[in-house]
């Protein structure tokens, strides 16, 4: 009896710790978006949330302008600005780590901010903006 308790538990307890699919979503109305508040001209929203006890992290992206991005990320909790032009961001995903022309970007000028739980540098937040493009990106990590 016990081993068929755990060949049945496994699968679960590996999806678990592994992380599985999540809630995905393209061109969300702000109306729609309940994860965070967003500034008030946040547009084209996109958003990857992906469970998991190990794994759980959120994407979201939206356009919007550099004034309402700038008000916006200083409403924001715990990150705080880094001072690089250029920098790397990871973007919404079907899946991250799957082959998918949406997982990542190079900002060649921005603005970056972050925060790394300094107790555990696998936890964090980034929010990033990209000038050229009038895009937004957020990204998070936590347990």
């Amino acid at each position: 009896m016990l081993h068929r308790t755990l060949v049945f538990c496994l699968p679960l307890v590996v999806a678990m710790l592994v992380g599985c699919g999540g809630n995905v979503a393209s061109d969300v109305a702000i109306g729609d978006f309940a994860f965070r508040k967003l500034p008030g001209d946040a547009s084209e929203i996109h958003f990857a949330l992906h469970p998991g006890i190990r794994n759980p992290n959120s994407y979201f992206e939206f356009t919007t302008s550099e004034t309402e991005f700038l008000a916006w990320a200083a409403q924001q909790p715990n990150v705080e600005r880094v001072e690089k032009t250029q920098f790397i961001v990871y973007r919404y995903a079907d899946y991250p780590g799957a082959t998918d022309d949406r997982e990542s970007l190079v900002v060649d000028d921005g603005y970056l901010f972050e925060w790394y739980n300094p107790t555990d540098g696998d936890q964090g937040e980034c929010i990033a903006y990209d000038k050229a493009k009038g895009r937004a990106y957020y990204w998070s990590h936590t347990f």
